[in-house]
């Protein structure tokens, strides 16, 4: 007896009945999974002008005692550092005063990589108070994930917050690293500038110098550095000599740096800017 193609197609489909209902559950289900995300992430972006502006207006009178009261000078020349954050555990800050560390630049906090989350670094006060009292110029950053505009101004005026009693010199910085995965999967490259540059204008009109941190992948596949021209880059490349011929004011040369106070390894970058504080 011959089957015809369609008794084959029908055969096998009795046969292996579980296996292709599981098939398609899956497949309907991950449809699913991926629609929302899209949706979410238009949601995201589509939020009212008036509300971004309502933010605005209520972030301003919330923050309009809030400058920097640091007067500094910026002197063209190459100065050590290094970047810290609570992966670096307890620091001995005294040991690193004494080192040939000019400043260091200290992770204040950052946005939860799958949820809306702020969260405060847990040795921000310890670093950055204690760097403070052996007077080692210091600056912060920012581990963004936003994903609109109105996220970028709540961890702005979340930075300020942190920052205001004490002594910055070297420039806030805006760390996005978090390209289309986890709660950015789906959101524009055009949206992820756009925040860059609300978050830091938004600092620098309270006074601070700010920056961008990115490295050669951001720069090639992601960033419009034609928005950044009025704003310092932090670059990051591991390497001996950089393969970037970009503008850039400080370099993230290497992440197994090794300096007397710190345990373990920790990055080190060289700034062709001193931010100097004026007396």
């Amino acid at each position: 007896m011959q089957y015809s193609l369609l008794d084959k197609y029908r055969n096998f489909a009795i046969q292996h009945k579980k296996i292709i209902v599981s098939f398609f559950c899956v497949l309907i289900l991950g449809l699913f999974v991926y629609l929302f995300q899209v949706g979410y992430a238009k949601r995201m972006e589509n939020i009212p002008f008036s509300e971004i502006q309502e933010l605005l207006d209520e972030l301003k009178e919330k923050d309009k005692d809030i400058y920097n009261k640091v007067e500094v000078k910026k002197v063209n020349k190459i100065v050590k550092g290094i970047d810290v954050s609570s992966w670096q555990g307890d620091i001995d800050w005294s040991k690193v005063a004494k080192s040939n560390i000019d400043f260091v630049m200290v992770r204040c906090g950052y946005r939860n990589l799958t949820n809306d989350e702020l969260g405060i670094d847990k040795r921000f006060e310890y670093n950055i108070t204690e760097a403070n009292k052996y007077n080692i110029p210091v600056g912060v950053y920012f581990y963004s994930t936003a994903i609109n505009q109105k996220e970028a101004l709540e961890e702005a005026t979340f930075v300020l917050n942190l920052i205001k009693d004490y002594e910055i010199t070297y420039p806030v910085v805006y760390d996005f690293e978090l390209f289309d995965e986890k709660r950015t999967k789906n959101v524009k490259d055009v949206i992820i500038n756009d925040n860059a540059v609300h978050f830091l204008s938004y600092i620098e009109s309270h006074g601070y110098e700010v920056m961008l941190y990115t490295n050669l992948r951001g720069i090639e596949k992601h960033w419009n550095l034609d928005l950044f021209k009025n704003y310092n880059i932090w670059y990051a490349q591991y390497i001996d000599k950089s393969s970037y011929d970009g503008k850039y004011t400080m370099w993230q040369y290497a992440d197994n740096g090794k300096i007397d106070g710190v345990k373990g390894r920790v990055d080190l970058n060289e700034s062709y800017i001193a931010y100097e504080k004026i007396n």
